[in-house]
């Protein structure tokens, strides 16, 4: 089984992960569009990740989840933040997660430093999967868009634009 203990701390102490994430948003440059979602979306995304990261180790249920986080994708892009931005933001929430389950292990077994490698190997596999399935979403919607004629960004001009 999957450090189903330190799992469990994750699950039951998402808060304490939110935290670091809203304080990592509040300092990093690279994620100026982040700053305007409220602190309370940012922590129901951490509790949502660290849900849906016990569900799908346990159960593999790609179906539902990959549908969420198209959803996920979707709903950025219609908020105008960047896709290299939602990909970095989900990358700080992993290593949040990561480093909160590194941080919970002061007495190391042999067993618990396994319990911990594979904790983190199955957490890889989930937030590569989830990022696909963000990526996936985004882009649909950015189709849908340029298919209509016009562009989210100001930067990026649409479809049409681009033959007229």
């Amino acid at each position: 089984m999957i450090a189903a203990r330190l799992l469990q701390r994750v699950e039951t102490n998402w808060e304490a992960i939110a935290n670091a994430v809203i304080a990592s948003r509040n300092q990093d440059p690279a994620l100026p569009n982040y700053r305007d979602l409220p602190d309370q979306e940012i922590r129901d995304r951490v509790r949502d990740l660290t849900t849906n990261l016990g569900l799908w180790l346990f159960t593999k249920d790609d179906t539902s989840i990959a549908l969420h986080y198209e959803q996920l994708g979707r709903t950025r892009y219609a908020h105008g933040i960047p896709l290299h931005e939602v990909v970095l933001k989900l990358i700080s929430i992993k290593r949040a997660i990561r480093t909160y389950a590194s941080e919970q292990n002061y007495n190391l077994s042999a067993v618990d430093i396994y319990d911990e490698l594979e904790l983190l190997r199955a957490m890889a596999g989930y937030f590569d999967f989830v990022i696909y399935r963000v990526v996936k979403g985004y882009e649909g919607a950015m189709r849908l868009t340029a298919d209509s004629g016009t562009s989210r960004f100001p930067d990026f001009p649409s479809a049409r634009s681009q033959s007229a």
